[in-house]
């Protein structure tokens, strides 16, 4: 049956308009139970994106339930060349979000952004355990579950082409993060994640990757450690260009172990 394209983008509005509803809704809950305070917003994002799981896991089941009708389903293995892919996005998360975070913050973007230092000091203005509860586990499984197991998928199932469907995804995860400068990071690192599921085609793998952009970005804002990177000196416009490399060799050996893997 043919579905037109209004249709087809509906199917793509309507998971994320539910997704933010929902968060919206339980957010507003929190703040009138637990208050408004900076010191308590990651825990009110904890609890919204928990919430919002079970509601996009519904979306993302129907959807794998054609998939696998279509295709087969994908078993589950873990053996040495996976644990190589698991090692590889890792790396490549980590690395990729340390030099993107360098380079904006080589810019004059952050201090323009009002939105970004607003969101900034909410975000690291409670305790270092809701943020890795938050940010480090919850918000990647939640934020993966629709951008790239809903949102992707269904973006290369209407258009037809991966590349697209991968560029378009990632603009869309940038986009809802509402501040220039989280929307470029957002975007670069939603390219990477969308490619690494797309290879795999295992969920985990770019919720492992978001984890570990996100724990190393908590991890440098907290203890402050590679600040120097921040600074367009030459020690930091070097130490990003390695981190660039080593995120490009990463994924450079990804795709070789994966395509030996299916040749």
């Amino acid at each position: 049956m043919k579905t037109t394209w209004g249709y087809r983008i509906w199917q793509i509005v309507y998971p994320i308009g539910i997704y933010y509803v929902v968060s919206s809704l339980i957010y507003f809950a929190l703040e009138l139970l637990i208050g408004t305070a900076v010191e308590t917003y990651m825990l009110r994002q904890l609890v919204c994106a928990a919430c919002t799981i079970p509601v996009t896991l519904r979306f993302y089941q129907q959807d794998a339930v054609i998939r696998n009708t279509v295709y087969g389903k994908k078993q589950l293995k873990l053996d040495g060349a996976q644990i190589k892919n698991i090692l590889c996005t890792l790396i490549a998360a980590a690395a990729l979000g340390i030099a993107v975070n360098n380079i904006i913050a080589m810019t004059p973007l952050i201090s323009a952004s009002a939105g970004f230092q607003t969101a900034n000091e909410f975000f690291f203005g409670g305790t270092v355990v809701y943020e890795l509860l938050g940010s480090c586990l919850m918000v990647p499984i939640a934020e993966e579950l629709l951008f790239r197991g809903v949102v992707y998928q269904r973006l290369k199932g209407m258009m037809g082409t991966v590349p697209q469907a991968i560029v378009l995804s990632a603009l869309i995860f940038g986009a809802v993060h509402f501040n220039l400068v989280q929307f470029l990071y957002a975007t670069v690192l939603g390219c990477l994640l969308a490619y690494l599921y797309e290879k795999t085609e295992y969920f985990y793998i770019p919720v492992l990757g978001h984890i570990a952009a996100n724990t190393i970005a908590v991890w440098r804002a907290e203890t402050g450690a590679l600040s120097f990177a921040y600074e367009p000196s030459v020690k930091g416009i070097g130490f990003t260009i390695v981190m660039l490399l080593i995120a490009a060799g990463a994924i450079w050996i990804f795709h070789r172990n994966f395509s030996g893997k299916t040749e």
